[in-house]
């Protein structure tokens, strides 16, 4: 858990104050503690539907601040940068990674080369079939990241009964194997075609089928 409070304190002042990458559940604690301070937050994840983001925290006097993030492609899979990094995707033979500065600066001297993002690489895909990597293998992390949907928004379905797995409504923490189909109310069906294999940061890497 990121020490939200520092960030709040140095916020106090006047001052803009950028955050590390954040989980959802710390992003909405940020949110209500900033607001109730009269402070401004927003939230930035260089993907679409980012489930990490930075937030950067700002007086109101302030109209608007601009976007720290930047997505880069790598040909090999990062290291963990822990908060200066946020969301990891497969993209082809590599991976497209949400990095802050700090972030960039770590890649740079850990000897990686950073290129921008092919052309194409943060459209929402309509490919029936992708590559993606998750944290695990549950319902949860499968169905969002399959259907492009946060992974709080998902889960809502799951618990109002909404997707199924082997016939039965699904629970968020039940985890999938190689030929499961989730069946989601109002997104789809998904099938779990293949685990490639697992990441030197512990993520999965998956082949999934997507049907709409």
């Amino acid at each position: 858990m990121a020490d939200l409070m520092a960030y709040l304190k140095r916020a106090r002042g006047g001052r803009v104050v950028e955050t590390g990458f954040l989980d959802p559940e710390e992003q909405a604690l940020l949110e209500e503690k900033a607001r109730g301070e009269g402070l401004k937050v927003a939230f930035f994840g260089g993907f679409p539907l980012a489930e990490r983001r930075l937030a950067v925290l700002y007086p109101p006097e302030v109209p608007s601040v601009h976007d720290p993030v930047e997505v880069v492609f790598l040909e090999k899979e990062p290291p963990d940068l822990g908060e200066a990094m946020g969301d990891l995707e497969a993209f082809g033979e590599g991976y497209l990674v949400a990095v802050s500065a700090k972030g960039r600066r770590a890649l740079e001297e850990a000897g990686y080369t950073l290129f921008p993002p092919p052309e194409g690489a943060l459209r929402a895909t309509s490919e029936r079939v992708r590559t993606l990597v998750v944290p695990s293998l549950r319902v949860d992390a499968v169905g969002a990241k399959g259907f492009g949907v946060s992974r709080s928004y998902f889960v809502q379905g799951v618990r109002a009964g909404k997707v199924r797995l082997r016939g039965k409504v699904a629970s968020p923490k039940e985890e999938m194997a190689p030929g499961d189909t989730l069946l989601a109310e109002g997104l789809g069906s998904l099938r779990l075609l293949e685990v490639l294999g697992e990441t030197r940061r512990g993520n999965y890497k998956i082949k999934v089928e997507v049907e709409r």
